[in-house]
């Protein structure tokens, strides 16, 4: 399979490298409004699979399995960080806003495809 950089694609690693960046930083440090926690967590990984169903449209539900997988990777990080914590529900809320902002930005892509082809 050959891979070819496309614009597109620059928001799916902008939002992901700062996604990451974010979840290691020490906790009190995060900057961003007093939301629920895991509010911010389902949006964070919203935001990461839109941008991942957008810049990679070609892309099945690996890709976001694989985002599933890097989000839990990453509560499993914090789990040895003296500075966070590790919580079930976490992982509970990344996959939910992964799975949700995946399927939702699909199904705009496939409506104004279907537009377009009109």
């Amino acid at each position: 399979m050959n891979y070819r950089f496309q614009l597109r694609q620059i928001p799916f690693l902008f939002v992901i490298f700062a996604v990451t960046y974010l979840s290691v930083l020490p906790g009190p440090e995060v900057p961003g409004p007093q939301l629920s926690d895991k509010i911010l967590h389902f949006i964070a990984y919203f935001g990461v699979a839109a941008t991942a169903a957008f810049g990679f449209p070609a892309a099945g539900w690996r890709l976001a399995g694989a985002i599933v997988l890097w989000g839990i990777g990453i509560e499993l990080v914090q789990w040895q960080m003296p500075t966070r914590m590790f919580e079930l529900m976490d992982i509970v809320a990344n996959s939910l806003g992964c799975v949700v902002g995946w399927q939702a930005t699909r199904m705009v892509l496939d409506f104004i495809q279907v537009r377009l082809q009109r």
